[in-house]
């Protein structure tokens, strides 16, 4: 993983409504150091310039759709399915397999904000928060409890994860 300046507030979200092209951008960065090196002086404007191109027909001001980020999250293809009891270990086995992983937060009513699980350290699971543009321990019990550790954003709504490989089709014999 490419070292980023977590906790320094450099990977801060631009706007109240970036915080899905954050991830892709950080998610970005940490696969390609070329990519972070370039962007990086200048974060912001990559992210806002990421969320015009991913959002298409969808209002900005609605921030970026489940389905938006899984066409663009580096590694695709991706999919986006609703947070469940198995979503922790989902998580896990995403990170451990290589591939980025995103998750959607929000209140009771509405998912309202993305996070981007980056590793399992220490038994504790490190999430880019791009509204503090730093690291955040999860656990399974705050998943599974949904007291998720994003102010006011307490509960999962999707994850963002690599689609399943099709099975191929039998011909018949």
């Amino acid at each position: 993983m490419t070292p980023l300046p977590f906790g320094t507030g450099r990977l801060r979200q631009p706007d109240a409504r970036s915080c899905g092209p954050s991830c892709l951008v950080v998610a970005r960065m940490l696969r390609d150091p070329a990519y972070a090196d370039a962007h990086l002086p200048d974060f912001a404007a990559e992210v806002l310039a990421t969320h015009e191109a991913v959002v298409g027909w969808w209002p900005r001001a609605l921030g970026t759709p489940p389905w938006a980020l899984a066409a663009h999250l580096v590694g695709g293809p991706h999919t986006w399915r609703r947070a469940g009891a198995a979503s922790y270990d989902l998580i896990l086995t995403t990170l451990a397999s290589g591939s980025p992983v995103a998750l959607y937060v929000g209140d009771r009513w509405l998912p309202r904000h993305v996070v981007l699980p980056l590793e399992l350290r220490d038994g504790v699971l490190c999430v880019y928060d791009p509204a503090r543009g730093t690291l955040v321990v999860l656990t399974r019990d705050d998943l599974t409890r949904q007291r998720l550790p994003f102010g006011r954003w307490r509960r999962a709504w999707f994850v963002v994860s690599p689609r399943a490989p099709r099975r191929a089709r039998r011909s018949p014999a």
